[in-house]
């Protein structure tokens, strides 16, 4: 990742010095927008309460985005991320911030997940003040709202044994859920103008999902021998399944019995990503140079 962003740093300063050249090219405005950039993630579901809970080490995560400006305020853009989410039941009443008298309950479930997934979106973004002209014009600091729609792949796993193990095929809860997620990314940014050509952005976003999934905890306790029939013909798998399930002995504690409560199907998992990124404006015909046969060199003047 960080020679992809090296390498694209290169290339976009060559087109820039080459572009910069021309003083007219200073005063049309710009369309297209190509930034990228990382940060951290968190994640809220049926293992984390972010005002309860310690963070489990840090969660990178990396995008790159192409946004299209439509008017003075509306711009549309495309976004790739990958993203980790990880959280412990063991890490309960740890974070700190308040005092917490009641019991740790959900130490006594024991569950822990990582997810480590691609997400695609698409979104609206609304720049709270408006840039008429050219793209030079534009103030210094402009604060924007951003909503959209996008999916996201899903695939949480679980650690034992020394080993990572993916946990959607093992069915813990006794069903099957998808290898992919809706999302409805939403939040707010801060746009800050360090040159002529280049934007750095702070952003913070929501993702509500389309599942309760995300950590693979949803529903009840089920009965371990219905792993010997989902699994039928894997003893090793079935048993990996059922050790994974419900993981309460390996803290000490007894196993939670068939309907006791594993997870809270009444609310959808979400997750949060913070970034920090570089947004340069591409100069006309930018695409046209990139994807034509027979590409010309630029000229200066």
């Amino acid at each position: 990742m960080r020679k992809l962003a090296f390498t694209i740093l290169i290339i976009m300063s060559f087109v820039e010095i080459a572009d910069a050249q021309s003083f007219y090219s200073r005063r049309r405005d710009r369309k297209w927008m190509f930034s990228y950039g990382m940060g951290f993630s968190t994640y809220h579901g049926d293992l984390y309460a972010f005002d309860q809970d310690k963070l489990q080490g840090f969660n990178f995560n990396a995008g790159i985005g192409l946004r299209r400006k439509f008017g003075s305020q509306l711009s549309i853009r495309a976004d790739f991320n990958i993203y980790q989410l990880q959280a412990a039941d063991s890490l309960e009443h740890q974070s700190g911030l308040f005092q917490v008298s009641d019991p740790p309950d959900r130490a006594q479930r024991n569950l822990s997940f990582r997810a480590k997934n691609i997400e695609f979106s698409l979104m609206a973004i609304f720049n709270l003040i408006p840039v008429n002209g050219s793209y030079t014009r534009r103030p210094l600091l402009n604060p924007y709202i951003f909503a959209g729609f996008g999916i996201s792949t899903n695939n949480p796993q679980a650690f034992y044994q020394g080993e990572w193990h993916d946990l959607r095929p093992l069915q813990t809860e006794g069903k099957t859920y998808g290898g992919t997620t809706t999302v409805i990314p939403y939040g707010i940014g801060l746009r800050f103008k360090a040159n002529q050509f280049i934007d750095i952005l702070f952003e913070i976003g929501r993702r509500s999902t389309g599942t309760d999934r995300l950590d693979d905890v949803s529903q009840r306790h089920v009965d371990l021998s219905i792993f010997d029939v989902i699994h039928a013909g894997d003893p090793e798998t079935a048993a990996l399944a059922k050790a994974l399930s419900d993981r309460a002995a390996e803290a000490g504690f007894g196993t939670r019995g068939e309907g006791s409560i594993r997870g809270h199907d009444d609310r959808k998992d979400a997750y949060y990503i913070y970034q920090i990124r570089l947004e340069m404006y591409l100069p006309d015909g930018f695409f046209q140079n990139l994807f034509s046969p027979t590409r010309r060199k630029p000229k200066f003047r």
